[in-house]
């Protein structure tokens, strides 16, 4: 079924069937009023149903599965629900919830298990045949823990996959299919995502009809509460620009995003070197700095803290205000991850992103993708409104097919020759042709450098 969501509604939590002990609970947490996603999915969460949920980043998904899950857990010391994470960050995001709830009497002996990779595996062993209603995991530890392990999973009735599109990039795709199928009955599957792929839609065929889907907010890839803004830097020195952006817009709290860990920590260490207390996210930090120093950013330590890719993806980093593109993400979806970085639980955001006359692409397929920007650039000390970058592109189209037009004229001259003799149209006609497939193949060939330089970097940024 799918659902466009588009009207607002004033319910409470206390609408839906949830034991009212959890609703009770949910209020003193500061949750009354579900969001729009929350609204949609819960009332088919609670009556066990098969989902796949598409909805802009910052939505409310976590809570739209953790809430019926809560409501419906049996206490037994037997395991019931399976929620798999693609980072042992998200992980410890959506435990980190579950033990806010157990803290209150009603939860006080649910017992909920965090399993992920980077932590002591005989330990971990031990606990998961210890018994648990819930586990939260990452897929390659979970599949490791269950293959070494006696314990049951017949009492299982749901699994979840959150920030589904993720866990496919991450290539977790045969784990994912071993957990389920050593689950003997068949199970609920709900899948949570920003955007749901081609290949996340072919892998839940085995499982899931594709009439599962929702589309909440289906009009916006990110927030429609944050705005977009695009820098021409001009070719001008980018770190130096960070700082200059800074001081002209002082934001509340920074998101600063590049493309390689490499990238990042350049920035991270310019930024520290002029005085500026900055944090840091990325795949160079050890598993245990990066525990630490996402303590720390929820503690409001930072104004500025400089990303990979690993901080777009489903983290609830709180009160951020402004995102900055570095560089622009040569996956046009990994742009709306990022900006919807601000602009959570519909509060106003601003996305900035640098870009220059040479890296116009991404601007021009984010552009003709709907993203609604304005354009910017520094001057005197100040950010000006700046002229589209459009223009450029149509000249550059132009002549493009220009150097083709000249390639065909010379081919029909030579064909022709000096003298007009039979059958000189056919000679001409197959000339013509020749031109235009050897264009055609060069296009081709271009394109699939482009693809695979794409997928090599794409690779070196997880590396």
């Amino acid at each position: 079924m799918h659902l466009k969501y588009i009207k607002i509604y004033c319910m409470k939590f206390s609408t839906f069937n949830i034991k009212p002990q959890l609703i009770e609970i949910l209020a003193k947490l500061g949750y009354v009023n579900p969001t729009k996603v929350q609204e949609v999915v819960i009332p088919k969460a609670l009556k066990n149903e098969n989902i796949i949920v598409k909805s802009e980043t910052g939505s409310g998904k976590t809570h739209a599965f953790l809430i019926p899950l809560l409501s419906n857990v049996k206490f037994n010391k037997k395991l019931q629900a399976i929620i798999l994470t693609p980072t042992r960050e998200l992980g410890r995001q959506t435990y980190a919830f579950i033990d806010q709830v157990r803290k209150y009497e009603y939860y006080k002996n649910l017992q909920v298990k965090l399993f992920v990779s980077g932590e002591d595996t005989v330990k971990d062993l031990k606990s998961f045949n210890n018994g648990s209603e819930i586990i939260i995991a990452t897929p390659g530890k979970l599949n490791y823990l269950i293959e070494n392990s006696s314990l049951s999973l017949e009492d299982v009735t749901t699994v979840i996959l959150d920030e589904a599109d993720m866990l496919f990039d991450s290539g977790f795709f045969e784990d994912i299919d071993k957990i389920i199928k050593k689950i003997p009955q068949k199970p609920q599957i709900e899948v949570y995502s920003a955007t749901i792929s081609n290949k996340v839609r072919d892998f839940l065929r085995k499982y899931i009809s594709p009439d599962f889907i929702l589309t909440v907010n289906e009009e916006h890839n990110t927030s429609s509460t944050v705005n977009h803004h695009f820098i021409n830097t001009k070719h001008n020195d980018r770190y130096q620009l960070i700082l200059d952006f800074i001081k002209i817009k002082n934001p509340y709290f920074l998101l600063v995003f590049a493309n390689s860990k490499d990238e990042v920590t350049k920035i991270y260490n310019f930024l520290s070197s002029n005085n500026l207390n900055s944090g840091i996210i990325s795949g160079a930090l050890e598993a245990r700095e990066r525990k630490n120093m996402l303590r720390r950013i929820k503690n409001n330590e930072f104004q500025v803290v400089v990303c990979s890719d690993l901080a777009a993806r489903g983290l609830d980093i709180e009160n951020v205000t402004d995102v900055l593109n570095f560089d622009l993400p040569n996956n046009i979806e990994y742009y709306y991850h990022r900006a919807g970085r601000s602009g959570r639980n519909y509060k106003n955001g601003d996305c900035y992103s640098f870009f220059d006359n040479d890296t116009t692409n991404i601007p021009l397929k984010l552009i003709r993708d709907g993203l609604k920007v304005d354009y910017l650039k520094f001057k005197d000390g100040e950010l000006i409104e700046d002229s589209p970058i459009i223009k450029e592109k149509i000249t550059k189209k132009r002549h493009t097919n220009n150097d083709l037009e000249k390639e065909i004229k010379k081919a029909k001259s030579k064909a022709m020759g000096k003298t007009v003799k039979p059958g000189y149209k056919k000679k001409v006609k197959t000339a013509i042709d020749k031109v235009k497939r050897k264009h055609k193949r060069e296009i081709i060939k271009k394109d699939i450098r482009r693809q695979r330089e794409e997928r090599y970097r794409q690779e070196s940024n997880k590396n």
